[in-house]
């Protein structure tokens, strides 16, 4: 055995041995002077050798008689060694073994073929790995109280090894390390791997598998196949893999190789994305992690728009645009001519940079609306309503959009475009037209932002037409400005939507309608008779004689007995009542409210041959008129069907009126008399008298 200095001859030692040497560790502290210089030799026992006085060696078996140590690691204060019965962890502060892990998996392979592995991440943890088995161990300090313990347990080692995670896996194994909380493995496969087999690799190529220890179980991270010379005539114990765990590399040593093995970095990881021209990937990647040196995010999107551009996929490169170049103006110029390069600004158009403080040079948006012109009307028109006017020469685009329309005039998209360009520079009365032309229902939403009240009355017929619940709206709402007498006159070709206007103004606006009362009741008689008759009864705006004209020519009894009884002719209401409508309550509630003899008179002549009507009459009229004008003038023999009960109500209703007479003239009385009695009270009292002059006494 050697031990020999990498950069000088100083504290080497050259052993000589009997048996032959399994394994060997040093002291984590043989590079201090005062260390001892210690180091251990494992054979088919475990010698400690120390450096004692005169540069001599002083051995110390630690351990002998089970068997040879096969592999051994020391950390701190702890030393690890595995023999065939199993894995040892000696506390090298008091020389005792603190615990034994038995060797329980895979007793059947022999150890010389599938050597056990040992590892420790840090100075509490112990890996070990033994042909398809893991283990995972901590080391837990004894906590008890010494005097409640039996005198045979006194002597415990103040230290214990405690599995944390034990499970058993699908290859050999041929070296084992860790890597942050993961296990990181050298991998035999015990069989023929069909997914590897799958992919034309060779599955007894070793592989570098990173594990997340579970309990009873594991989860693959990562597997990663290694490319070995001659790798077909070795088998595990040809394999071996050291760790240096601060440095996070590991070693791959086999007879033909020595292969260095380290975590990906992320540009490890960028540049294979890149290389596998997963550029999406990479982007997200360099975009998300603080672990980047070699590549930026600009540098991974501009490689990103090339691969996409050079495939053709423009849509796609279009929307990376907003992603990848952000504010920078000359970005997107260059993107704007390699675009236009391809005649693809149609697809760039939409993601155009268009916020305050990131505006393109006004050429810039004007060429790609001049492209629009030519190869997407929708497109122009999108846009057009999409960016603010400030961005871009309005009159250019405009003169450029007449120039088009020149020899397509009858092309609605783009004159909706061309009226929305209009309003941009405040041309909103041409753009009022073009809107009217189109017949656009946008023209609303027109009037209503640039405030155009005042041209509704001139283009009213067109706005009706086009949407008649919206433009009766804003002439309610803004009827100031917008004069009914004007709208009236523009409608007038049109009676449905002159009676529309007007009904909606008598409904909302009654003093404004008042004007157009006359006009109104002749379209009610026409279109909507149910609301002829609130308006003859509760308007006074209209003219009587014409209002009783157009009743009359359209023989609408009912409102022409109202205007009659309302001029005062009442004798022809009462006729028609009678003759027409055959009405005999609405009858004499009309004589009722006359109270008129005569027409009292007109009304008993016409009942007279009719039984039904003067029972009616009998019934209902009360106190108004003599019963006996009535009952004297009914013909002899005339058959009346229920006058005893009428002529008992006639009774009843005039005993139950001298009765209240009687009770007015009591009231009369008392109150005479009391009010009387109050005066005489008040003119006997006496009154005080006041001079101006003091009289004086004399004695």
């Amino acid at each position: 055995a050697v031990v020999q200095g990498l950069y000088t001859m100083e504290n080497s030692h050259t052993l000589t041995m009997d048996t032959p040497v399994r394994s060997v560790a040093l002291d984590p502290q043989y590079y201090k002077p005062r260390s001892g210089r210690r180091f251990i030799v494992g054979t088919n026992r475990v010698t400690l050798y120390e450096k004692a006085m005169f540069g001599q060696l002083k051995p110390t078996v630690l351990s002998e008689g089970s068997g040879p140590a096969r592999a051994m690691k020391w950390s701190g204060q702890f030393l690890a060694w595995a023999t065939d019965t199993g894995v040892r962890v000696m506390d090298m502060n008091t020389k005792m073994v603190i615990t034994l892990i038995k060797r329980d998996h895979s007793l059947a392979l022999p150890c010389d073929q599938y050597p056990p592995h040992l590892c420790w991440p840090d100075q509490e943890t112990l890996i070990v790995g033994w042909g398809d088995s893991v283990k995972v161990c901590r080391v837990r300090e004894r906590v008890s109280n010494l005097s409640q313990m039996s005198p045979g347990l006194v002597d415990l080692p103040p230290y214990y090894l405690e599995i944390v995670y034990m499970f058993t896996t699908d290859f050999y194994i041929c070296g084992v390390g860790p890597l942050d909380e993961h296990v990181v493995v050298l991998a035999y496969n015990k069989q023929t791997d069909l997914s590897l087999a799958s992919l034309g690799v060779d599955s007894r190529r070793p592989q570098m598998r990173v594990l997340e220890p579970l309990q009873g179980t594991f989860e693959e991270i990562s597997k990663d196949v290694l490319g070995i010379r001659c790798y077909q005539e070795y088998k595990p114990a040809n394999y071996h893999l050291v760790s240096l765990v601060e440095d996070r590399q590991f070693y791959i040593v086999c007879p033909q190789d020595v292969v260095v093995a380290k975590p990906r970095s992320a540009d490890d990881r960028i540049e294979w994305l890149l290389e596998h021209s997963k550029f999406a990937e990479a982007l997200d990647l360099v975009e998300a992690s603080r672990e980047v040196h070699h590549y930026n995010f600009l540098m991974i999107g501009r490689m990103y728009l090339d691969n996409l551009m050079s495939q053709g996929s423009y849509q796609e490169a279009a929307k990376l645009c907003t992603r990848i170049l952000g504010s920078d103006k000359a970005l997107w110029e260059e993107a704007v001519v390699r675009f236009n390069r391809v005649r693809q600004l149609r697809v760039l158009s939409p993601h155009l940079p268009l916020k305050q403080g990131v505006h393109l040079d006004p050429i810039v948006y004007q060429t790609v609306l001049l492209d629009l012109l030519q190869t997407d009307h929708q497109g122009f028109l999108q846009v057009v309503q999409d960016w603010p006017g400030n961005l871009y020469n309005v009159s250019f685009v405009i003169n450029a959009v007449l120039e088009t329309l020149a020899r397509n005039t009858n092309n609605l998209i783009l004159l909706q475009a061309l009226a929305h360009l209009y309003s941009n520079i405040d041309k909103h009365d041409k753009a009022l037209a073009i809107y009217l032309k189109l017949k656009h229902k946008d023209v609303f939403q027109l009037i209503g932002r640039h405030n155009l009240y005042s041209c509704v009355a001139k283009h009213v017929l067109e706005l009706m037409t086009l949407d008649i619940n919206a433009t009766l709206d804003i002439c309610m709402q803004y009827i100031e400005v917008i004069e009914p007498r004007i709208v009236v006159q523009a409608l007038s070709s049109n009676n449905y939507f002159v009676y529309k206007y007007l009904d909606a103004v008598y409904e909302k606006k009654k003093d404004e309608s008042q004007p157009f009362h006359d006009q109104l009741l002749s379209l009610y008689a026409d279109m909507e008779r149910p609301k002829l008759l609130p308006l003859l009864l509760t308007s006074g705006s209209y003219d009587l004689s014409h209002a009783l004209e157009v009743c009359q020519s359209r023989c609408l009894t009912t409102e022409a007995i109202h205007l009659l009884n309302r001029m005062g002719n009442s004798i022809e209401s009462l006729r028609l009542i009678l003759q027409e409508e055959q009405d005999i309550q609405w009858a004499i509630r009309l004589c009722k409210e006359h109270d008129d003899a005569d027409l009292w008179n007109r009304l008993i002549e016409y009942c007279l041959d009719k039984p039904d009507y003067i029972r009616e009459l009998l019934n209902n009229i009360g106190t108004h008129i003599d019963p006996i004008m009535i009952i004297q003038r009914i013909p002899n023999n005339l058959e009346i069907p229920g006058l005893r009960d009428a002529l008992v109500r006639i009774l009843h209703d005039y005993h139950l009126q001298i009765q209240l007479r009687t009770g007015c003239q009591t009231i009369l009385a008392v109150d005479g008399s009391n009010l009387l009695a109050k005066q005489v009270a008040t003119q006997n009292a006496a009154m005080p008298v006041y001079s101006k002059y003091k009289l004086k006494s004399h004695l």
